[in-house]
């Protein structure tokens, strides 16, 4: 026995003694972090009783792993090892703090919009609605604080998978956005004054410059803590009382066929403020409708991610089941088959599943709904305009006003070359080929040696229509781009073939536009070639571009290639692209407004 108790074994034992006590809270944390990480799945698919229990073995185990952990700090802290764990301990903490206030926030807010949706209220649904949302309120801020920490802090591969820390990065912005969102649409409805909104239907499947051919719209009026039921009209049933002869823009005149402009067909720019206000002016005179305090303009593509949320909706006047997959094919099927202007059809079909909606608003997913919505504001499938100017200066810099804007240097320096691109389509073949239109696009910068800027841009469209039947066939397309004011077209061809009848015009941007077609399934490349009077200058120097995504569209491949001169050097950028030679070439997806920002170096002669 004297072999085995020696000294050294002795002083070997006490020490893995030691080193178990000191580590002893890390198997419970680990313990933790595996249920946490499954509590927070749970909670992403609304499984909120499994997530609860989940929960609470997770906070079993973080209480064991702190009690331990108390008697081990001390000496992490006399090594200065301490602050590892104690960011592992905070951060479940606050993931555990985070998924009971995101609960308790779902259901608060499944509460309160059956008490807001509820249209005579008692003083008790009044007081009850206000506790749920000051209570909300609270939930959310809680939530949003601790995510924010959670993400910038999280380690990316202990207890927990990459795609897992993802989730948390995408949910948090979510979270952030919705909460400033929701503070703003508390306001309003709070508001004693009860207000008229207008909520104009696009099918960007027949796309238009502002988002889509105009249906429908409704009317909702919200305040005094109260949201009405959505009125749908259809859109033939205001035009068809317009006495005004009101001239169409030339190009839906020419190719369109249309000799008088109404409502339908009012979104013709590309920036739904202009739109809203001209569709004002149709509504006032056709319907003297008046006094309305904003516009949301949503697609059939918006519709399609929000119904996410609902699952299956059964239509019992149609015996139909309808969901997000099969919206738009159903819709076609009782909508637009023998559809003529003064048919009621539309208004009925829409309006009975907007009834159904509001019917099924228990058992829809909150969570859904709300990646749904965030997913249709950032990528221009829903636009907003309130006159109420502090929440519109909330959806201006979220991006979601659908606005043309006008670049500013976003960088102070004193040499800056502000660069703008802007491709839209109009859809004049009355049909809704755009359900069949893919479109690829690329920019080719070349700046010279002189430090002129010369661009190539290529749009490659493919029709997939397979037949020329309606809703598919022929892309007529009347396509128009906006870019710099001084800047200088050298040709337009379509598929090398020079196009001669082109129109430009300058305002803010210098618009140039022509029509073509697109046979179904054929491919058309469009080629502009244009340069900027305005050149990199030698020193350094801030070159921004930035291109817009049309309302409605569908989200495009897009390639940005960049080549310089010999004497031109680009000491930095915000995107990471793939550099060969003098070209960088980067490859993204335009599902929204991009900005891209080099910073040039050109040598003095």
């Amino acid at each position: 026995m004297s072999r085995y108790f020696t000294k050294k074994h002795i002083i070997l034992t006490f020490l893995i003694s030691l080193l178990i006590f000191y580590l002893s809270f890390i198997p419970p944390l680990i313990y933790s972090g595996f249920y946490t990480m499954k509590s927070f799945n749970s909670l992403k698919t609304a499984e909120e009783i499994n997530a609860n229990e989940y929960l609470q073995k997770s906070e079993n185990s973080l209480a064991l792993s702190k009690g331990l952990y108390a008697y081990s700090r001390p000496v992490f802290l006399l090594f200065g090892l301490a602050l590892y764990p104690d960011n592992l301990i905070d951060l479940s903490t606050r993931t555990h703090l985070i998924i009971r206030e995101a609960n308790d926030a779902i259901i608060n807010g499944k509460e309160i919009q059956t008490l807001i949706f509820k249209q005579e209220k008692s003083a008790i649904d009044h007081r009850d609605l206000d506790m749920r949302i000051n209570r909300l309120e609270v939930s959310l801020n809680t939530v949003d604080e601790n995510m924010k920490l959670i993400s910038q802090k999280i380690p990316k591969n202990f207890f927990i998978s990459k795609k897992t820390k993802q989730d948390m990065i995408q949910s948090q912005d979510i979270i952030s956005k919705l909460n400033k969102m929701f503070k703003y649409l508390i306001r309003i409805i709070k508001d004693p004054v009860q207000r008229k909104y207008l909520i104009f239907f696009a099918n960007n499947r027949e796309l238009r410059p502002g988002g889509g051919f105009l249906g429908s719209f409704g009317i909702v009026t919200i305040g005094n803590y109260s949201i009405s039921k959505i009125e749908v009209h259809d859109v033939y049933d205001a035009d068809g009382q317009l006495i005004a002869h009101i001239e169409p823009p030339a190009p839906l005149r020419k190719y369109l066929g249309v000799p008088h402009w109404f409502l339908r067909d009012s979104n013709y720019s590309p920036d739904f403020l202009d739109n809203y206000r001209k569709a004002l002016i149709f509504l006032e005179k056709e319907i003297n409708l008046t006094e309305i305090s904003g516009g949301i303009l949503v697609t059939t593509s918006a519709i399609e991610n929000l119904l996410e949320a609902f699952g299956s909706i059964y239509l019992p006047d149609y015996r139909e089941y309808i969901n997000s997959q099969n919206f738009y094919l159903k819709t076609q099927l009782h909508v637009e088959k023998k559809f003529f202007p003064g048919s009621t059809q539309k208004k009925t079909f829409l309006t009975a599943l907007i009834n159904q909606l509001y019917i099924n608003m228990d058992d829809f997913s909150l969570k859904k709904f709300g990646i749904g919505l965030k997913k249709s504001l950032d990528e221009k499938q829903i636009v907003v305009y309130f006159d109420d100017q502090i929440f519109q200066s909330f959806i201006d810099s979220s991006y979601w006003s659908g606005r043309v804007i006008e670049p500013k240097c976003t960088i102070a320096t004193k040499n800056c070359i502000i660069d703008y691109l802007f491709p839209y389509d109009t859809n004049v073949g009355a049909n809704k080929a755009n359900y069949f239109i893919s479109r690829d696009l690329s920019l080719k910068t070349n700046i010279k040696e002189n430090g002129t800027i010369h661009h190539l841009l290529s749009i490659q469209y493919k029709n997939s229509s397979p037949d020329e039947i309606f809703p598919a066939g022929y892309y007529r397309n009347y396509f128009q781009v906006l870019i710099p004011k001084e800047a200088v077209v050298n040709q337009v061809t379509r598929d090398g073939i020079l196009v001669e009848e082109i129109n430009q015009a300058n305002d803010r941007y210098k618009t140039v536009g022509f029509f073509f077609e697109v046979a179904p399934k054929k491919s058309v490349e469009i080629k502009i070639e244009y340069f900027l009077k305005e050149k990199i200058l030698p020193g350094q120097q801030m070159y921004q571009f930035v291109i817009q995504k049309q309302i409605g569209a569908s989200n495009s491949d897009f390639v940005l290639v960049l080549k310089t001169s010999a004497d031109t050097y680009v000491v930095n950028q915000n995107f990471s692209p793939v550099v060969k030679d003098r070209e960088m070439i980067y490859n993204t997806n335009l599902s929204t407004d991009k900005i891209f920002l080099v910073e040039l170096i050109k040598e003095k002669p």
